[in-house]
């Protein structure tokens, strides 16, 4: 991640800035997110994408904006997410567990930063990884199946011609494929022993025709194919 050493950051001009500095990234999924509360600060598209994301991870999500998008206030009134229509204000991110700032405003968005810090949440201030301790890659999701792309801020239009190009190269077959595996590793787990034995026959399923039979004659002549494939095993 390419960052900037000063306090006040300089993320306009990133490029042009003389103090940025390299930061160590550990990418992570976050998972069990049904008990986490999450709060997006903002009521525009922006947040509106993160408050998707969120609920399709299965936050409790709250939104804190004095105006919200059409699709936001009918989630809102659907019950699919708390809403305040007020700005934000200190103590407002008391109990919360992640916290995405996602305004237009940059005082607000250091205020956020600043109180998140302060509680020890996970925060990420939208296109604004210097008051970041958290980024959010492009994703492409086909049923169990993620693929993450980030550049660490340093090109965020890499990544999305990136994520373009895995969305055209992984179809949603390889969905079909991931829930078949799993319905099948319990079978794995009982026949082969622990270790090589089980990974090698892991990966035969992996590295067989499954794709394509999925492809071409769907997901259960697919499953009749992997317990050939597990009986040669």
């Amino acid at each position: 991640m390419l960052t900037c050493g000063s306090a006040d950051g300089c993320w306009p001009n990133l490029f042009f800035c003389d103090r940025i500095r390299s930061v160590k990234t550990y990418p992570i999924c976050l998972i069990g997110l049904t008990s986490r509360p999450a709060v997006v600060i903002g009521g525009g598209s922006v947040a509106g994408r993160k408050v998707v994301a969120l609920l399709a991870a299965d936050a409790s999500v709250t939104v804190i904006s004095p105006e919200l998008t059409p699709e936001l206030a009918a989630l809102a009134a659907a019950g699919r997410i708390a809403s305040m229509g007020r700005a934000y204000r200190d103590g407002d991110l008391a109990g919360a567990w992640l916290v995405i700032a996602a305004t237009d405003d940059p005082q607000v968005n250091a205020a956020v930063w600043a109180e998140a810090e302060r509680r020890g949440c996970l925060v990420n201030v939208v296109d604004d990884s210097t008051h970041s301790n958290f980024i959010v890659p492009a994703v492409v999701r086909r049923g169990e199946v993620t693929v993450a792309v980030s550049t660490g801020g340093a090109s965020p239009a890499l990544a999305r011609r990136l994520k373009e190009q895995f969305e055209a190269l992984i179809g949603p077959e390889y969905g079909n494929l991931a829930d078949l595996l799993a319905e099948l590793r319990p079978e794995l787990i009982a026949r082969f022993s622990p270790g090589q034995p089980r990974l090698a026959a892991a990966l035969r399923l992996v590295d067989s025709d499954l794709l394509a039979v999925i492809r071409r004659d769907g997901v259960e002549a697919a499953r009749e194919r992997a317990a050939v494939l597990l009986d040669l095993a």
